[in-house]
């Protein structure tokens, strides 16, 4: 009779995490599941979408209008004597990178110094991280301005020569590199954060055997901060090579002096929404997928490479 009671009991016991089991299935089921929809209906539609338009001659926001074009839009974009003068630029725009990492690198090593005030430095440093790039690009647009912007109004005052930061193609690209390195906040914490992890034993035992502090850094500390680098450095050039707001305000006429603010994403941006009638989506798009190729080959090279200097022990 006992046994009876027991063994019911159990079965009423299995049933109830059973029932348990199916509700945690189903409750996660359902909060994996709406991210998922929203991938497929924002990001895989329209990169399919993006794809078949990529084979048509399009001009129009009008997906019925498309004609069937081929490969045609792959071979016209090497015959554009502009696609040559944006990757140029792109390239240009992506020494941004190296010059805010190391710079970064630089600064985060300082504040890990007993130095006073340090955590308001770093909190001046990481708010422009933070701003919207449209407000950044136009304050920057105002210190930059050839007649009476604020660098300028006080070269005035100095009695030198005015600098055409924004109408020169020369002094173009290296005034958007200032801009890009006065962003670099997030990179700045991050390293600190990755040095501040650094064992001190390490450290105190290497300088104990007469280790300089620049042995001790690039013998001991760069290496065990090699992940923060690596993920810094994908993260910046995937960034860089998607920029297109700050291109898009501080460009004079739209693409600047003598194009100097072509970039690629700003090409494939003038192409869909500016010059609709004359180029289209079609060849947008066409550029977009060439672009993206180009950017995963980039990443595996970077993630291949990083074996021979990424340091994970």
């Amino acid at each position: 009779m006992e046994k009876s009671v027991q063994n019911g009991l159990s079965e009423q016991l299995q049933k109830k995490r059973r029932k348990r089991e199916v509700l945690n299935n189903a409750e996660g089921l359902a909060m994996a599941i709406l991210p998922f929809i929203g991938y497929i209906l924002f990001g895989l539609i329209p990169m399919l979408i993006s794809l078949v338009v990529s084979f048509t001659d399009l001009h129009s926001y009008n997906i019925s209008m498309a004609t069937f074009a081929g490969f045609g839009n792959y071979i016209k974009l090497f015959q554009l004597p502009l696609l040559g003068k944006a990757v140029w630029n792109t390239l240009l725009y992506c020494l941004s990178v190296p010059i805010n990492m190391i710079v970064s690198l630089f600064i985060a090593q300082l504040l890990t110094k007993p130095i006073k005030g340090k955590y308001g430095i770093r909190v001046v440093l990481y708010i422009p991280s933070v701003c919207s790039t449209v407000a950044i690009s136009l304050a920057w647009c105002w210190i930059f301005e050839p007649n009476y912007g604020v660098i300028n109004t006080a070269l005035t005052h100095l009695g030198l020569g005015k600098i055409p930061f924004m109408t020169d193609p020369r002094y173009f690209m290296p005034s958007v590199l200032m801009i890009c390195l006065w962003q670099g906040g997030t990179n700045i914490v991050l390293m600190q954060s990755a040095l501040s992890s650094v064992s001190t034993e390490m450290k105190e035992a290497a300088m104990l055997d007469g280790a300089t502090d620049r042995k001790v850094f690039f013998k001991i500390v760069l290496p065990m901060i090699t992940p923060t680098l690596f993920y810094l450095l994908i993260t910046n050039l995937l960034g860089a090579l998607q920029n297109t707001a700050m291109m898009q305000i501080i460009a004079v006429n739209g693409v600047g002096p003598d194009h100097a603010a072509l970039t690629l994403s700003y090409y494939i941006y003038r192409m869909a929404f500016v010059n609709t009638a004359t180029e289209g989506l079609g060849l947008a798009c066409a550029l977009t997928w060439i672009m993206s190729i180009g950017v995963l080959l980039i990443t595996f090279l970077n993630f291949k490479l990083s074996k021979k200097w990424v340091n994970y022990d």
